[in-house]
């Protein structure tokens, strides 16, 4: 009994605590305080740690000590910092923690995702509500500061998909890189679309979603990052686009969009119908989706994140295991299907 209470109490105690204090250290500005203190060092050593006071948080942030010194006592027992005893009453995040949490340009940054797992809570009464009216959580219920959470996640996802991608079609992404044209259909806020247009310098993007608010605030986006001259933003649906332009694309984007859509099959056949006409001979879709398993299937491998997808979009997303996918590609043009996974990520390229 005394080792089930480690495993279901203490650890959940500890990794509530860890995203809670988190998320109030994110919001709070504290964690982009860090990340801009480690910038302004001198050092030209790659940073692996950043050390700080809470009297230093209060007077830069405006922030009141007594609150700071129990956040931060609290993140200390959760191992997000350590004490550093290079100075007085100091504290240093913990190894591993710039990287995952502080450091926005690391590979293994993480801190959208667990900014969007720190919303969750507070949409319990809703969630609840929904349990008894079978209704569904949509923008109108949620601020603008959850919404931008969870297309960062989603931007962070197509962060790690581009790099598995870039692995396993290294030839075609070289191609790319010279003189690409890629056309992401769902864009949202752009940040998917920002981390392509980073990489492949050369490319040509067009971002196509039928959501004002979203296409408003990623113009903005590109223009404050100077990609304005290799973007272009249209508050279009799929059908009239593929109708209307004459552009053929090199490499087209799905990310986690396909759930979202109408679930009528017929309605997503013409869609992905539509892709095709929209790619070039030798193109290819590129399609990331959470790939979700009937419940009672037994489980094969690590599936936590994909589950969570899935509840926290239920009666709102239609998702698709590997064999149901697969079988409704076969019911589009396409005719070549692959599927590469490694580890937690995965994607589906469908050529022509």
């Amino acid at each position: 009994m005394k080792e089930q209470m480690k495993k279901f109490l203490i650890k959940g105690f500890y990794g509530f605590n860890t995203v809670l204090m988190f998320g109030i250290g994110r919001r709070l500005g504290i964690f982009d305080y860090l990340l801009e203190k480690s910038k302004s060092s001198s050092s030209s050593e790659k940073k692996s740690s950043v050390s700080f006071t809470l009297e230093e948080l209060s007077e830069n942030l405006n922030l009141n000590l007594g609150h700071l010194d129990a956040w931060g006592h609290l993140s200390l027992e959760c191992g997000l910092f350590e004490i550093d005893h290079s100075c007085e009453r100091c504290l240093k995040s913990a190894p591993h923690v710039f990287e995952l949490l502080i450091d926005r340009d690391s590979q293994f940054y993480i801190g959208d995702t667990m900014g969007a797992f720190y919303w969750f809570a507070p949409y319990q009464e809703k969630i609840v509500e929904n349990f008894k009216t079978g209704n569904i959580i949509t923008d109108h219920d949620v601020s603008d500061e959850v919404i931008q959470d969870t297309m960062l996640m989603g931007g962070r996802f197509g962060s790690l998909l581009e790099r598995l991608f870039a692995r396993n079609f290294k030839d075609f992404c070289k191609n790319l890189r010279k003189q690409g044209s890629i056309l992401t259909v769902g864009c949202g806020y752009g940040f998917n679309l920002q981390v392509w247009a980073k990489k492949y310098k050369k490319a040509q993007f067009v971002g196509i979603d039928i959501n004002p608010k979203a296409v408003e605030l990623a113009k903005e986006l590109f223009k404050n990052n100077n990609l304005g001259d290799r973007v272009e933003i249209l508050e279009i649906p799929i059908h009239e686009y593929a109708n209307t332009t004459t552009k053929k694309f090199d490499l087209i984007l799905l990310n986690q969009v396909l759930h979202e859509m109408n679930h009528d099959e017929k309605y997503r056949i013409n869609v992905f119908n539509d892709l095709y006409s929209l790619l070039k001979e030798d193109g290819v879709l590129l399609v990331g989706e959470s790939m979700i398993p009937d419940t009672f299937t037994p489980k094969k491998e690590f599936q936590l994140f994909d589950v969570m997808h899935k509840f926290m979009e239920v009666g709102f997303a239609r998702f698709y295991d590997e064999k149901t996918f697969k079988d409704f590609v076969d019911k589009t043009k396409f005719s070549k299907t692959e599927f590469v996974k490694k580890g937690g990520v995965y994607f589906w390229a469908l050529k022509k």
